[in-house]
């Protein structure tokens, strides 16, 4: 009778377990597999994904071609997401002017130090200038984080170094759940972007992710005295559609591989931003999301450096185009987290 009785309380104790393991199941499938995002950012328009909710990625795309170079190649490459199988958390691609080697060493010594939750990498161009010219080619020995086209990195090529970052990820970095592109004269608050990445988005990625500085209706320049003059000829339109300002735009990997298709069999455009995050993305209809007050502002960074952090709130990212010395001293005012965060 009394092992009857034991047996009894085992299988009912057994059965326990199931219900809890089924309700428990349940819940997370259900928490990760929906498509209400509650985040702080403006108007969200992705899916964040889960264990059981990921997304495949199929690149189409041809190696050796990039837009309308046939003959295209990898001069330097460097491979930092060789070995991390399982994914990356961010991979940041910096577009960098090959001259720039101060801006390049700042953001090695601040916010672009590789850990195994983010590699980093520098995308430029050639330079007709061989003491420069040299110069990329120490660095890469030196760092390992050079990515440089066959291509002469000027102001109406960004186009081709905007689409090679997106070309290198797909190839070279195709686990990372999200990517950055952003230039070499700006601060990322690298802890508070993985923390709201891992946290507050989720740590298996998104998909139609899209998140930027978005501007509306922007007027096209026509006058001769403006460096972002554009002809007739080469946008007939007088507003440019819905795009990104191009110095921070975050993508989920997704839409890395849709562009980089879409830019590949589109005519080519100069103004990078535009083009990529602008016209390709309205004909994929991918949505852009504000980063709104993620973003430093000029003003929020002054407060900053005057008052500390307790006075501006959480930013991820910005002000854009400032200079070396205050790279610096924007990222010796941002606290740090502890060196054994853990992001996944």
């Amino acid at each position: 009778m009394l092992e009857s009785q034991h047996s009894e309380r085992m299988d009912l104790l057994g059965l326990h377990k199931v219900a809890i393991l089924v309700v428990c199941f349940l819940f997370a499938y259900d928490y990760f597999n929906t498509t209400t995002v509650v985040v702080r950012v403006k108007e969200p328009r992705f899916t964040l994904l889960g264990p059981y909710n990921t997304v495949d990625i199929v690149v189409k795309d041809e190696y050796d071609r990039l837009i309308d170079l046939e003959d295209f190649h990898f001069k330097i490459n460097t491979l930092p997401c060789k070995g991390y199988d399982n994914g990356l958390l961010l991979v940041i691609i910096v577009a960098s002017n090959p001259y720039n080697v101060e801006n390049r060493m700042t953001i090695r010594n601040t916010w672009g130090q590789n850990i195994d939750a983010t590699k980093v990498i520098f995308l430029v161009g050639e330079s007709d200038n061989a003491t420069i010219a040299q110069t990329i080619r120490t660095e890469s020995e030196m760092f390992k984080d050079i990515v440089q086209g066959n291509f002469i990195d000027a102001y109406r090529n960004m186009t081709y170094k905007h689409v090679m970052g997106l070309k290198w990820v797909a190839h070279h970095c195709p686990t990372a759940r999200y990517i950055l592109k952003t230039d070499d004269d700006v601060v990322v608050n690298s802890d508070a972007l993985r923390m709201f990445l891992a946290e507050e988005l989720s740590p298996w990625g998104a998909k139609d992710l899209l998140i930027c500085e978005v501007f509306f209706k922007a007027e096209v320049h026509r006058k001769n005295s403006s460096k972002w003059m554009v002809t007739k000829e080469e946008y007939s339109g007088n507003y440019y559609p819905t795009y990104c300002a191009g110095w921070a735009v975050l993508y989920s990997r997704d839409v890395v591989a849709r562009l980089l298709k879409a830019a590949a069999n589109s005519p080519y455009f100069w103004i990078d931003d535009v083009h990529i995050t602008g016209i390709l993305a309205e004909q994929l209809r991918i949505p852009r999301t504000p980063f709104g007050s993620l973003v430093l502002s000029s003003h929020r960074a002054n407060l900053l450096l005057a008052f500390g952090a307790s006075y501006v709130g959480e930013f991820l990212l910005g002000p854009p185009d400032i200079t070396v010395p205050k790279m610096n001293q924007i990222w010796k005012a941002i606290p740090t987290q502890p060196p054994d965060t853990k992001y996944f």
